[in-house]
């Protein structure tokens, strides 16, 4: 019975090991060379369709510039003598 539960660990334990094998195979061999095809030409429309980047890209610039006129603002008013802080 003990070597039937030896077997499946070292079953479990080799099917770790191919799994990290395949992920680790998965990555270049330098992280500094450069693509195998230029990024224009790799289709990444389903990537835009599930996490649409150009909505966040929109909404982020919007947020940043209600927050730059809020800082300006609060300057301004501070020089002015109108809000104390």
């Amino acid at each position: 019975m003990a070597d039937f539960f030896i077997k499946l660990i070292n079953y479990v334990i080799a099917g770790i090991g191919a799994g990290l094998t395949w992920l680790i195979g998965l990555l270049p061999q330098s992280p500094f060379a450069e693509p195998l095809a230029p990024p224009g030409i790799i289709n990444l429309g389903w990537i835009t369709w599930l996490l649409d980047f150009p909505t966040w890209i929109k909404i982020i610039g919007a947020m940043l510039v209600a927050i730059i006129i809020w800082y300006g603002v609060r300057v301004i008013a501070r020089w002015l003598k109108v809000a104390s802080g």
